[in-house]
């Protein structure tokens, strides 16, 4: 295997300073050297690559079309290896636990919740980030990750453990006023009211119409948001009727700010699971403590809905 062609990485580095403030001057202050060793660094750079990155003037530097390209990549692969590091000394602290999740599992379930969680376990402090793509991101960087997954039943892959946290169930929701401007009897009442769709999940009224054996309403006509919050709210305001999945909006439902209309509800084959490394799991007690909780507030969200008037 042909080892890295890596140019020096003290030059590298204060080459990328250099480029982001567009200044010698100001990248010697960040890095806490003299302009001149900046200067100095940049020009063995050029040397070792045999490629001019700035064009210098009177007290003005101005990085050239390669040294602009060469800058975006050098950029991303500082910043990825900075956020690995923070990862690793966060993940290896005995009282930081690092997730990273959905924006709307944060803000609709998990932030809700976790209260809770502090109040039994007040030494274990949360790095939580989230992402429009949990799936996508290195495992490795977080503890606990909690993604969208086929299995439903506990399963392990190179180390890894998928386990199921929520079910997707979903289901039509709206303000109580939304009925009264037209009736919404049956599910083909449907073709009378505005339909609220989310960006990330185009197909969930055409699934849901199919499920519940609708065939004369159109699923692709009516406004479309951004986020699952967004097209929650807008059915909480009258704007018309979401698709919703159940336990985003249980504690609306259960207020009265949104109403389901019809008794059916579409089970997807897939979920949100937590997935974690088996290894670290054993070695860290901070992943064991979340671990529990959220399996206990799995359990406790069943309990809840199987209850007589849950949602």
């Amino acid at each position: 295997m042909r080892g890295r062609r890596l140019p020096p990485l003290n030059a590298i580095r204060t080459f990328e300073a250099a480029a982001r403030h567009g200044s010698f001057l100001k990248a010697a202050s960040e890095l806490h050297v003299t302009p001149g060793a900046v200067s100095r660094l940049v020009k063995s750079l050029e040397e070792h690559l045999d490629v001019e990155l700035f064009t210098r003037s009177h007290r003005t530097v101005k990085l050239t079309e390669d040294g602009e390209t060469y800058a975006a990549s050098i950029t991303q692969a500082l910043d990825t290896i900075s956020l690995a590091t923070d990862r690793l000394v966060l993940g290896n602290q005995a009282n930081v636990l690092s997730v990273c999740c959905h924006p709307t599992v944060a803000v609709h379930w998990l932030l809700p919740r976790w209260a809770n969680f502090h109040s039994t376990h007040p030494d274990i402090q949360i790095d939580l980030k989230t992402t429009l793509m949990p799936e996508s991101v290195t495992m490795d960087a977080f503890d606990v990750v909690i993604r969208i997954d086929r299995n439903s039943e506990p399963e392990e892959e190179q180390g890894y453990v998928s386990e199921r946290l929520l079910d997707v169930e979903s289901f039509p929701v709206c303000a109580p006023r939304t009925t009264e401007k037209a009736a919404l009897d049956t599910p083909e009442d449907l073709k009378n009211h505005v339909l609220i769709h989310a960006a990330l999940r185009p197909h969930d009224w055409s699934r849901w119409l199919e499920s519940a054996g609708v065939e004369n309403v159109a699923s692709d006509r009516g406004p479309t948001f951004e986020s699952l919050t967004l097209a929650y709210n807008a059915a909480i305001s009258g704007a018309g009727i979401a698709i919703a999945i159940r336990t985003f909006v249980a504690n609306d439902l259960a207020t009265g700010r949104l109403i389901k209309p019809f008794d059916h509800v579409r089970k997807s084959t897939s979920g949100f699971n937590m997935v974690y490394s088996a290894e670290r799991l054993q070695k860290f007690n901070k992943i064991k403590a979340f671990r529990a909780w959220l399996l206990e507030e799995r359990a406790r969200e069943i309990a809840d809905e199987l209850a007589p008037g849950g949602t």
